[in-house]
């Protein structure tokens, strides 16, 4: 099927050029923002935390107002998922892989603005098994999100896949099959076990599952003193950072933070988030890139976390 041949389902369009091909379901939630140029003006920053989002109808009038777009934001505790299908058209057609996923995931779909991508909402949660983007064989690629992300929706629905549906199954499935899974590392080299290790650590009873989860759960009270970046850093995001080591650094400097200093949890944290990699465990003289990376941070940090732990 041409990029040409897309179906779009609208009664009226706005002076904002968005059409009521968007689905209803996505419009019940306060998740919207303004983007011009795909960047985001209002809110142009926090736009992460609930509390600055918009309600549709209010999106749309600053849009109108702006000349700008509207778009979709994905965030921790709703139902949302979005894949994004980009560069996938060869000769102006989509490829037929391209095709495949759309029609396995079966639930509202568009074109993107660029006109050689699709965009698929479904309802559903991003594996932690596996990336966020993964290469496909024919053309493009493809990424999918669940929270701290946000599509600039087009309307313009494609071959009638006009509703958000739940598909948790075949969400599933789909990351199984073009997402690259994560790879877990384990210390190499003349990297001595764990428990023979020098770092200080042990004072705090928590493990990495509980640190992430009561870092997500001070985010989603929407609090000015956290925000999601942490959490992006987390599932490996270099977003914003000059280089993967510098993003390195700021993760581990948050890790001090939520870790109360312990720098044992701070490398098991690191460890389990998707930021680990052979690289931590390379030798730099007589220690590893990690514990030159941890032992750095605690030299120069000293505020730490003084509330409890989720379970």
């Amino acid at each position: 099927m041409s990029r040409f041949e897309f179906s779009v389902q609208q009664d009226s369009e706005d002076n904002t050029g968005v059409s009521d091909g968007l689905p209803s379901r996505l419009k019940q939630h306060d998740q919207w923002l303004v983007t011009q140029d795909k960047e985001p003006v209002t809110p142009s920053k926090g736009w992460q935390k609930s509390v600055n989002q918009l309600a549709f109808t209010e999106a749309q009038d600053k849009a109108e107002q702006l000349g700008g777009e509207v778009a979709f934001v994905f965030t921790e505790g709703s139902p949302f998922i979005g894949f994004d299908l980009d560069d996938v058209t060869v000769d102006g057609e989509f490829t037929e892989e391209a095709r495949t996923i759309v029609q396995r995931l079966n639930s509202y779909t568009e074109v993107s603005s660029s006109g050689t991508g699709l965009h698929v909402i479904s309802e559903g949660d991003h594996s932690d098994d596996h990336k966020h983007r993964g290469d496909l064989s024919e053309a493009g690629h493809l990424e999918v999100y669940d929270t701290d992300r946000y599509f600039v929706l087009t309307g313009e629905v494609y071959d009638g896949f006009t509703s958000v549906e739940s598909r948790p199954t075949v969400v599933r499935e789909v990351q199984d099959d073009y997402l690259p899974e994560r790879q877990m590392f384990s210390f190499t080299g003349r990297q001595t076990p764990l428990s023979e290790q020098e770092f200080d650590g042990g004072q705090t009873d928590a493990t990495p599952e509980q640190v992430r989860r009561t870092i997500r759960a001070y985010v989603k009270t929407d609090s000015k003193d956290v925000d999601g970046e942490v959490l992006r850093l987390w599932q490996g995001s270099d977003e914003g950072r000059k280089s993967p080591s510098e993003a390195d650094m700021a993760f581990v400097k948050q890790l001090y933070y939520w870790c109360q200093g312990d720098q044992q949890l701070m490398d098991d944290c690191f460890r389990a988030s998707g930021r680990m990699r052979p690289k931590w465990d390379g030798e730099r003289g007589d220690q590893t890139y990690g514990e030159m990376t941890i032992r750095k941070v605690c030299r120069t940090n000293s505020e730490t976390f003084g509330g409890r732990y989720v379970e």
